[in-house]
């Protein structure tokens, strides 16, 4: 028969709601506004935010997805469109996260690999699935979509939808000039892949 030991770690029991506002003095209400990032937590005073906050992760609180949901009516869910898991996909995703983490939101993403169809399919799916908004990268977004959407090297101007947008002109003067300095006058370019929505921008 096999034995259950001790391997001396404790496991830390979550607290409810409404033990966290005993804890703290306050009313469950009150908690939940502050916890759940309601519009009415504006109302009450910051230090007595940041005081929940700080006993919720040193009780080990964690709010329930579904009655948070239910409360603000949101999702707290980003979706991120991308081609490929390339570097540049993978470093950009990696800041995206970081700040979303720090704002109390989830992601999930989908990789289209430049496929027509999935390109039009997958915004719908993240509009079903309740995401809140859609970051593009290097992902032509072709309509109006009904959630704020930014795109990252963008070049379509589409009600609705933000582009972040790399000054290539500049950035070829910059490096052909440097080049030049340095004495050199055969100078190849790689401008990208075709698929790319920077690449004829890049050759222009």
């Amino acid at each position: 028969m096999a034995k259950a030991h001790d391997d001396g770690r404790k496991k830390t029991r979550s607290i409810s709601l409404k033990e966290l506002a005993q804890h703290l003095n306050l009313s469950p209400a009150t908690v939940s506004l502050v916890i759940n990032r309601a519009k009415a937590a504006a109302a009450i005073p910051e230090e007595t935010q940041k005081r929940i906050f700080e006993a919720a992760k040193a009780l080990n609180y964690r709010p329930n997805f579904y009655a948070r949901s239910l409360l603000t009516q949101r999702s707290f869910t980003i979706g991120i469109l991308h081609p490929d898991l390339s570097d540049y996909v993978a470093l950009l995703t990696s800041g995206i996260e970081d700040h979303l983490m720090r704002e109390g939101y989830f992601y999930f993403a989908a990789g289209h690999r430049n496929n027509p169809d999935l390109i039009e399919e997958y915004p719908l799916i993240m509009t079903d699935r309740a995401v809140e908004g859609i970051i593009a990268i290097d992902t032509p977004i072709v309509h109006s979509l009904a959630l704020p959407v930014v795109v990252v090297s963008g070049h379509r101007k589409i009600e609705g939808v933000t582009n972040l947008i790399l000054d290539h002109r500049r950035a070829a003067e910059l490096a052909l000039g440097h080049l030049v300095r340095m004495g050199h006058r055969e100078i190849a370019f790689m401008k990208g892949p075709k698929v790319s929505s920077d690449t004829e921008v890049r050759w222009q």
